[in-house]
Formats: C-alpha cells, structure tokens, sequence
C-alpha cells in the first residue's frame, strides 16, 4: 500500500512538473497586443507575478514564479516601465524585465491633437527633431494623397521602437488607422451626400467644441453645426480661429477675429479650408450621425455644460446667465 502511495506521489508530482513545464513553453495567448505595465521598486516576485496575471500577460502568476526561481533569476529582475506583448513565453518576459526599460515607448496622442500638437509631443520623446513631423505631413512621398493630413491622422495610444521609428512610417500609421476606424462609417457618408473631407472636418470641430466624452451632446452639436451650414449661416465656431492662431488656452478677443483668413468662421461662410484637429471616433461617429434638434446654437458654461437655444435671443440669454 506504501509503494502504490508512494507511486501515486511521484505521478502526481510529475504531472505537476509537466504542466508547468508546458505553461513555461507555451506563450499566453495569440494577441500582438501591447500592455504598458510598470514594476516598482522594491517589488516582491509574488508582487511583479500577480501584476503579469492581472494585466493578462501570464495565465497563471503561481507558475511564473516557479519558473524564476527555477532559472534563478528573482535578484535580476529590475523596476521600469515596461511594454509587453501577450503573445510572449515565461523565458521572453523575463528577458524583457531584466532589462529595466522597454525597446518600444507608448506614443499616446490624445482626441483633438493637431499635427503640430503631435510634432511637439514627438520632439518631447525625442523621436524627432522639432518640426520635422510638420515637414513630412506636408512634403513626404506616403504613397496616397490627402489636400491636408490634418483630421486623417487618428489619435490613439501607439507603441514604436526609438531605433527604427521614422515620421513617414508613423504617419502612414496613424492615416491607416484612421481609414481602418472609418471603414464602418463610409456606408452611411455616402448615404448622406456629403464627402469625407467634409466630415472630417465638422468632426474636427465637434472635438474642440464638446467637452468631455458625451456622445449624444456630440451628436447634437453636429446636427447644429450641419444645419448652419446647410442654411448658409456663418459657424461662428470659435475654434476655428484658435486653430489658426495656434492659441488653445488665452482668452479670445475682438481683434482675433477681425481677419478675413478662410478660418474666422464667424465673417466667413462655410466650412474652414482643412480640419482642426484629429478627432477621435465618438466625433467621427457624431458627424456622421447626426441627433435632430430644434436648436442652432450652443455655449458651454464655466463647468463645461452645454446650453443649446433655438433662436438668437435663446442664445444670448444663454450668455447672459451662464457666461457673465
């Protein structure tokens, strides 16, 4: 009975040996996806193991222990910032923490960058040279033609290899992302009669008007804005002018708008030349779905609240009782 117990023991533990050997072997899952996932100092192997498994990096942090002590390597692995991919083995994730920062950086671009937003915000990573992004949107050879990249460009978080990133490449990225997310959308653009150019540009200034990420207040906005233009009525979309300006956060004043550039949506009709921002999809999705409303204006108070009225005299006691 000792010797069938003691067979039974050995049995098992071999069992247990051979699933974690197939689990140390076997990669977690089939995704490329990456994860940003940052080990503190002083963080234990339990600690750093049951981070993997929260973020889905290991199926099973207990096993990813075992397997570092095994290959003695607890004291090598170092704190960072780190960006992994799902798809790697226990022996590939231990080589990417042992080296406290990863090859790749998260190039973040929030909804609502403009290009040369995304020029600065590369130049500060030290990616580019400062404006040499700004130079490739306008005169790089990417293999298709847009009148201007600006609203093509779709923000997103990103992730890039210093040593082999170029401009061109993350442009032609960014743009085949962008036609990627609109594939959806196409069918009911050409539906409606207008042109991608055209809702390309009404989202981009949904993504400067409407605050925070309510998707119907967009759809209202995008339904004044249409109708105006639709009526022949002058936007007056004060964004328009900042873009122009490139001033996102001073107070505007009388003189700003005095110009006859084709951006100063209040003398001038229509939409503006060229998006002036790369919206994000909840814009994109608003400009071309449109919430019908009585309404063809709109203000936001100091909290960020819309307030729509339906005639001038709404709007300018909207004005008096939320702005003054």
């Amino acid at each position: 009975m000792k010797k069938i117990l003691f067979l039974l023991v050995i049995l098992s533990a071999l069992f247990v040996s051979a699933r974690l050997m197939l689990s140390w072997s076997r990669p977690n899952s089939d995704s490329e996806s990456r994860v940003s996932i940052e080990i503190p100092v002083g963080a234990s192997l339990s600690t750093i193991s049951d981070m993997l498994e929260d973020r889905e990096l290991v199926r099973d942090g207990w096993s990813f222990q075992w397997f570092i002590r095994w290959k003695k390597l607890a004291s090598k692995l170092q704190a960072g910032e780190y960006i992994i991919q799902r798809n790697l083995t226990f022996s590939e994730i231990a080589e990417v923490l042992q080296h406290g920062k990863s090859e790749e950086v998260r190039i973040t671009i929030p909804e609502g960058s403009t290009i040369a937003q995304i020029d600065a915000l590369l130049a500060k990573k030290l990616l580019t040279e400062p404006g040499e992004f700004i130079e490739c949107t306008n005169f790089c050879d990417l293999g298709f033609r847009v009148s201007s990249l600006e609203g093509y460009l779709f923000p997103s978080t990103y992730f890039e290899n210093p040593k082999t990133f170029t401009s061109k490449k993350f442009i032609q990225r960014l743009y085949n992302t962008f036609q990627q997310q609109m594939k959806p959308l196409m069918g009911k653009i050409q539906e409606s009669g207008r042109t991608l150019n055209e809702t390309v540009i009404v989202a981009s200034m949904i993504e400067r008007e409407a605050f925070g990420d309510n998707l119907e207040e967009k759809q209202e906005i995008a339904d004044v804005i249409w109708k105006r233009l639709d009526e022949r009525i002058h936007l007056g979309i004060d964004a328009t002018t900042r873009y122009e300006l490139n001033e996102w956060k001073r107070p505007l004043y009388t003189e700003d708008f005095n110009s006859d550039s084709p951006y100063n949506t209040r003398r001038k009709l229509g939409l503006p030349p060229t998006a002036i921002s790369n919206p994000g999809l909840d814009s994109l999705k608003a400009a071309v779905n449109p919430i019908p409303t009585e309404y063809y204006y709109y203000l936001h108070d100091n909290k960020g609240q819309v307030h729509f009225g339906r005639t001038l005299d709404e709007h300018n006691a909207n004005k008096r009782m939320y702005l003054y």
